[in-house]
């Protein structure tokens, strides 16, 4: 009988779930594929429960990225208890699973982590602005978020998880405010350093590959729903306030700064041996068979990715000032000598501008570049006028300074006065956000948007 009664509960809760998935996508089309990718499996007996974890403490819901499981007594209670509950727990797992949360669990302090991602997770709930999926925990969620969001920007659980490891005062407090944001189990974020028991090796084996196997999988289904989200235009009518520009932001193209350099980077020919095309048996052969004759010469050219003119142009106006400029410099200027980037013999211009150039200096090497750095003072505070940088640029061109440009690198806040000529060379905005203001910049410029926190941090990421 109590087989029977266990079957039948599974039967209706299934049939809940399905309905869930049909209303969401209703609601979100475009994450359909995300919506559907994970089948539901119930909560079995400890015997029963995939031997490499253990059995979640709160058995209600869970995921481990591959399958969702679930208490079926607890999916008739909350469907019984509101229709918004279901839809809002089962969201708030697939946005675990698309921000990778379960796959970043390893060397990480748990409690933290775990709220830290809760917390990231509600924020991007709220931004949608779907009032079917309210819930009465909403209010105490929005009081938290409107606090800490003005301390970190964006809210993510990448950078919210920093901002507490650095403040543990603050951590401590705010840990209170974790009931109100948690919404499902995280046991099933098992790392390997904390499975339960002593695993055999081929467990661990087992495991390790099977989070890479679902990490891949979820970042396939984040670029579908890139690609997907430019059709929300469709069912705009759906959403309220902002939520479309809110997904849109939630799904935009994420660029660590190191990467985004690399778009200025070209191939070059150098003057040195190709190791990867040279032989060295046939080469000692010869030289062992003929003194001092090789049979095959060592190729002295080889390509490689390396810039040899450009220019790094700081505007000193508005907040691109003090820490942010000394910042964004220091970081460039290590992603430079840890990547070799530049040339042997580099040509790099790096210019001050507010409305007038306030200085501007020819870097020829990693001697001048670490002088540069040393002696570095930030020059001017007025009003921004990009178009004395261009026109300086074009005169370097005119007077063959540079012999082959790879572009324009410029660091600015986006508000001033463009140049009414597209340029021939590429040129980069690395702008720093002000949420009050959002500049219009022209298309011809390849940007990237980043707060002004990121400066602040080991490396520029927009995380997500």
């Amino acid at each position: 009988m109590q087989d029977i009664l266990r079957k039948q509960k599974e039967i209706t809760s299934e049939k809940i779930i399905k309905n869930v998935q049909e209303q969401l996508i209703s609601f979100m089309p475009f994450m359909n594929r995300a919506i559907l990718k994970m089948p539901v499996e119930f909560f079995e007996t400890k015997e029963e429960v995939d031997d490499l974890v253990e059995e979640p403490t709160a058995r209600y819901v869970a995921t481990d990225g591959v399958k969702i499981y679930i208490d079926p007594d607890y999916v008739i209670e909350k469907f019984k208890e509101s229709p918004a509950k279901l839809p809002r727990v089962y969201m708030h797992m697939l946005f675990h699973c698309i921000f990778f949360h379960p796959f970043q669990y390893d060397k990480v302090d748990f409690e933290i982590w775990d709220f830290s991602t809760d917390a990231a997770v509600e924020n991007t709930m709220l931004e949608l602005g779907w009032k079917d999926m309210g819930l009465p925990n909403d209010a105490k969620r929005r009081e938290y978020l409107a606090r800490i969001n003005r301390k970190i920007s964006p809210l993510t659980a990448e950078n919210l998880y920093m901002y507490y490891k650095e403040n543990p005062d603050v951590a401590k407090k705010d840990l209170e405010y974790a009931p109100f944001f948690k919404e499902d189990d995280h046991e099933y974020w098992v790392s390997i350093d904390n499975m339960v028991g002593k695993q055999r090796d081929s467990d661990r084996t087992d495991l390790n590959g099977r989070n890479n196997y679902a990490l891949e999988e979820w970042k396939q289904v984040g670029k579908s729903i890139q690609l997907n989200v430019e059709s929300l235009s469709r069912y705009r009518e759906k959403m309220s306030g902002d939520a479309a520009e809110s997904i849109r932001n939630i799904f935009k193209e994420k660029y660590s700064y190191r990467d985004f350099l690399k778009k200025f980077v070209a191939p070059q020919e150098e003057m040195k041996i190709n190791q990867d095309e040279f032989d060295y048996i046939f080469y000692t052969y010869g030289m062992k068979l003929y003194g001092n004759l090789p049979l095959i010469e060592p190729l002295e050219y080889k390509d490689t990715d390396k810039i040899k003119d450009f220019v790094i142009a700081i505007d000193t106006s508005g907040s691109c000032q003090g820490k942010v400029v000394r910042s964004f410099l220091n970081k460039t200027y290590t992603i430079i000598k840890e990547s070799g980037t530049f040339m042997d013999k580099m040509n790099l211009h790096i210019i001050q501008c507010d409305s007038r150039i306030k200085s501007a200096v020819k870097i020829t090497s990693q001697d001048d570049f670490d002088n540069y750095m040393s002696d570095l003072e930030v020059k001017g505070f007025g009003g921004t006028d990009f178009r004395p940088v261009f026109e300086y640029v074009n005169t370097q061109l005119r007077n063959k300074e540079f012999q082959d440009f790879r572009g324009l690198l410029y660091l600015t806040d986006g508000n001033g006065v463009y140049p009414k000529a597209v340029p021939e060379y590429p040129t980069a905005f690395i702008v720093v956000e002000d949420p009050k203001e959002k500049p219009e910049i022209p298309n011809w410029i390849i940007k990237l948007i980043m707060p002004q926190t990121e400066f602040e941090k080991e490396e520029f990421r927009y995380y997500r």
